[in-house]
């Protein structure tokens, strides 16, 4: 069974926006350029005590590179979507292949690259299937859809995770050896028990097998909690731990997992003053096909 993470309301967003009114950045080249998304995010990490620079600031960037429409606020609130531009499945079946080399996307991936040479960490935050669609679509017709027609979702779970996969190629082609993963919008509270199951076996499982693939030896994926409990829920994962060298932040812990566990899932990442004290951090291990045989029905 999936159990639910509690999601309490976390205080990163405020703290992006104290900064912006702080030093009166400019909206929306911040967001869109790679100088400005450079300074904001090391104004950010200094304000916020972070021992990494998190890019981006919101959870649009993949929506709008595969053509949605996105208002990017004020200096009192984040970036939020526009109007659909999509209202059906077969409209989000058929957006095109992003392009990596031009637009905000591109923008963001430079300024990543850039951080990376001048040796600062980066957190790149991507967000899962339902969080991207919710931006560009009705999330009524993907709700109806996976219990209505799920051989089309099963299609349109695995092209979107085909682009998913190659942002993450070029992430490490940036240097980048960080990256969160959270689907907000695919909790278990809005897709309920069955639904959730279903989508960890369609989607979540062999996206996180083939991101295994990708991050090798010297990266590390930082997953939401609720990702993590669908996938020990249905018996496709297993809990583990990493022993650290003393107490720190669950942040400064997700750093020094890099290169030692590719799944930290202990908590959100944006808790960034929750200490560690039991010098343990906990991770999630992807069974192998043998290994699962207490899966429930239907799940191997």
């Amino acid at each position: 069974m999936i159990r639910d993470y509690d999601c309490k309301p976390e205080d990163s967003d405020q703290e992006m926006l104290e900064v912006i009114q702080k030093y009166a950045l400019p909206i929306p080249e911040i967001y869109t350029e790679r100088d400005q998304i450079i300074r904001f995010a090391l104004l950010e990490k200094e304000e916020s005590q972070k021992p990494y620079c998190t890019i981006p600031f919101d959870h649009t960037l993949e929506a709008e590179a595969l053509g949605g429409s996105v208002r990017y606020g004020s200096d009192t609130s984040g970036p939020r979507a526009k109007e659909p531009v999509c209202k059906s499945l077969e409209e989000l079946q058929s957006l095109p292949e992003i392009d990596f080399s031009n637009g905000r996307i591109g923008e963001v991936l430079s300024a990543c690259r850039s951080l990376r040479e001048q040796g600062e960490e980066v957190l790149f935050q991507m967000s899962g299937p339902l969080t991207i669609w919710n931006t560009l679509t009705d999330l009524k017709y993907v709700l109806k859809g996976i219990r209505k027609s799920p051989e089309q979702m099963e299609a349109l779970f695995r092209k979107t995770g085909q682009k998913l996969l190659r942002l993450l190629e070029e992430l490490k082609k940036a240097g980048v050896r960080m990256v969160s993963y959270a689907d907000s919008a695919g909790s278990l509270m809005i897709l309920g028990p069955k639904s959730m199951e279903w989508m960890t076996r369609v989607f979540t499982d062999p996206f996180l097998q083939r991101a295994a693939d990708i991050l090798g030896e010297n990266m590390a994926m930082i997953l939401c909690p609720k990702t993590a409990f669908a996938m020990t829920g249905t018996g496709l994962a297993r809990e583990a731990c990493l022993e650290l060298p003393g107490e720190m932040t669950y942040q400064e812990a997700c750093v020094y997992a890099v290169g030692k566990a590719k799944f930290p899932a202990q908590m959100c990442i944006n808790r960034s003053r929750t200490v560690i004290k039991t010098g343990k951090l906990v991770t999630i291990e992807i069974k192998e096909k043998e290994d699962r045989s207490d899966c429930p029905q239907g799940q191997q």
